[in-house]
């Protein structure tokens, strides 16, 4: 029996496309429509020194980050938290957000709807 809910993919060879918020680049490892989890998006993203993501807020999803490489900051409700390979940062949902990248990042980013 073949389980067609089975997804393997080489990151490797998928497109970059632009990210969400129209800055860097991502590798969309998994999408909402291709699970049924409450998981919105499992991708890979990279952004490029200086790059800000300006602050905004998902009322209804939660963000998780694993830093891969690079560095930078998020302030998250006027927090601020370093970011750099082997950090795992938790965005909960209604949380204010915002990121800024001071040494080319690379990041996984699961995105988990409520």
């Amino acid at each position: 029996m073949v389980n067609d809910r089975i997804i393997y993919r080489d990151y490797n060879i998928l497109e970059s496309i632009s990210s969400s918020h129209n800055i860097g680049q991502k590798k969309v490892l998994l999408a909402n429509v291709e699970t049924i989890s409450n998981i919105t998006q499992l991708a890979i993203t990279k952004l490029a020194a200086g790059d800000i993501v300006e602050e905004h807020v998902h009322p209804t999803m939660d963000e998780h980050y694993i830093i891969v490489s690079g560095e930078g900051s998020m302030q998250i409700d006027k927090e601020d938290y370093e970011l750099k390979r082997g950090k795992f940062i938790l965005v909960p949902a209604g949380s204010y957000h915002s990121l800024s990248v001071t040494k080319n990042i690379e990041f996984i980013i699961i995105s988990i709807s409520l």
